[in-house]
């Protein structure tokens, strides 16, 4: 029987993996490397990965000419501009989906794994308006998406299903606090998480788009192009014009030393014909990249990402103590730089502190055990009603199953208005600001406030009010009400639920756990 995928769509790259009957994860790696998330669309040919990263001239997030690397960051917008040409995010996306999958087939993935339907992972800052946009792009490269999981929780998954007994190694760590992050080339992710009850909980989440490694690319980039000036006494008013196309050599030439340097202690980088320049010596590029030299580069990045971590687990709002951190999961390509990990040590020590050794392709291998166990994401805190003398009724409750793909879950609810002498009822719905804390005096955070019209001439506690909450397969939440005298009904949406991944279902050889 043929597996449901997972999908780890990135800012920086995109990765399918699947598990096999055999309890396998196969992931469809380019020459063992995710797919660079870039297409190129050059003069009517759709290029994506790899080939079409080696046109950018410069690394980052965004529109390069023809070029867009990170559609991620579109997706939900109206329209953007490539190359002259408008196009809609759904299609670019799309465009890389149809490319993945096609390589995925490229490597007889059809024995394995079921293309047409998947698991995708989201960022937790994803709203529902982009889950929406990015369920309907790839289902016109045709794939269905049976559920969206936030990456941390795909990630966690991920690390559980490593270790020898999944099921143990989750109960080790019940009701302890777990921090996962995700330093890529793109951002700097980070999520409290909490295992309650068989449960993984998101509890808090922070990130900085500012600190990834493709600024840090840039950064090598710059220090090498200023040594080889100062080498032959260029100045602003001598130095040399690049040969076109040889700056985005030099990038992909940077890019591999940091990743060389993660397992050696120096690299060549060379790059021929580089400069326009008389001499062969000055026009190519030749430069010795050690680690001492890639410390001092990189040194202001990592620093921001380090304080980045400390300001979480000593903010207020985590209010944790340091102590309970069970396990820090690093993932992402940044995570292998020694001097990272030379700080994490420092903050969590060995014993805490666990760096993936595929954190490239974990959050896709999560997904895909996410799918072949065919777990269910749950409400992370109750979805409340503000009632009369601000008493608190849960309308959806911590724990609830939120609805897969074609499926909706429904809740009425019928109150009365207790003072109509304005015309209108105000609802108010909320959640608990911390996981756990349900308590009428815990602190609340406001979803919205819904005016409901009524009949101003009613007295109190008679007019009644029917409320429907529809939450659907992309956990957006839709509050209908009205009033039944003056039958004026008003709706709003929700688009920021928090969740939780229920484990329950995790097997132990070959047995499904209890329910």
């Amino acid at each position: 029987m043929v597996q449901k995928i997972g999908i780890d769509f990135g800012t920086t790259n995109s990765l399918i993996s699947v598990v096999t009957n055999e309890g396998k994860v196969k992931s469809f790696t380019e020459r063992n490397r995710p797919h660079p998330s870039v297409i190129s669309y050059d003069g009517g040919k759709i290029i994506c990965g790899s080939k079409a990263k080696k046109k950018l001239e410069d690394s980052g997030i965004g529109v390069f000419g023809s070029t867009i690397r990170g559609p991620k960051k579109f997706i939900g917008n109206d329209h953007i501009l490539v190359g002259g040409e408008t196009k809609h995010p759904k299609d670019v996306v799309a465009d890389l989906m149809r490319f993945l999958i096609e390589h995925a087939n490229e490597n007889e993935a059809n024995d394995i794994a079921d293309l047409s339907t998947a698991v995708v992972t989201i960022p937790v800052a994803m709203d529902g308006r982009s889950r929406q946009a990015l369920r309907e792009a790839l289902l016109d490269a045709g794939i269905k998406v049976d559920a969206f999981v936030h990456e941390p929780l795909a990630a966690l998954y991920g690390y559980y299903q490593d270790q020898v007994d999944p099921r143990n190694a989750l109960q080790r760590d019940e009701g302890k606090t777990v921090l996962v992050f995700d330093w890529g080339g793109g951002t700097l992710d980070l999520t409290l998480c909490q295992i309650r009850n068989g449960t993984i909980v998101q509890i808090m989440n922070r990130g900085n788009n500012k600190v990834g490694g493709d600024y840090l690319d840039d950064a090598i980039l710059s220090y090498v192009e200023e040594d080889h000036a100062k080498k032959f006494g260029w100045n602003d008013q001598t130095k040399k014009s690049r040969h076109p196309g040889m700056k985005a050599k030099l990038l992909e030439q940077c890019e591999k030393a940091k990743i060389t340097l993660s397992k050696r202690s120096k690299d060549i980088i060379f790059v021929p014909d580089y400069y326009n320049a008389e001499s062969e010596e000055e026009s190519e590029i030749e430069f010795e990249l050690t680690k001492e030299v890639l410390d001092s580069i990189s040194n202001k990045i990592v620093n921001q990402g380090i304080k980045e971590i400390e300001s979480l687990l000593s903010s207020e709002q985590a209010d944790i103590d340091q102590q309970s951190i069970a396990l820090c999961l690093a993932t992402g390509g940044m995570v292998n730089m020694p001097i990272i990990e030379q700080h994490l040590r420092e903050i969590f020590g060995i014993a805490v502190l666990e760096v993936s050794a595929k954190g490239d392709r974990i959050i896709s291998e999560g997904a895909a055990w996410i799918a072949k166990e065919d777990l269910s994401l749950t409400l992370a805190k109750p979805f409340e009603l503000v009632e009369a003398r601000n008493s608190l009724l849960s309308l959806i409750p911590e724990g609830s199953e939120l609805p897969k793909r074609d499926n909706t879950k429904s809740v009425r609810q019928g109150l009365y208005c207790a003072d109509p002498r304005d015309g209108k009822a105000v609802l108010t719905f909320k959640r608990p600001q911390m996981v756990g804390k349900t308590a009428a005096s815990d602190r609340r955070t406001t979803y919205a406030n819904l005016s409901v019209p009524v009949n101003p001439d009613f007295p109190p506690m008679k007019e009644r009010i029917e409320v429907l909450i529809e939450v659907d397969e992309n956990y957006v939440v839709t509050i209908s009400a009205k009033a039944n005298d003056l039958q004026h009904p008003v709706s709003h949406q929700i688009y920021d639920l928090e969740f939780a991944l229920n484990t329950s279902k995790i097997k132990i050889n070959g047995e499904s756990g209890k329910k």
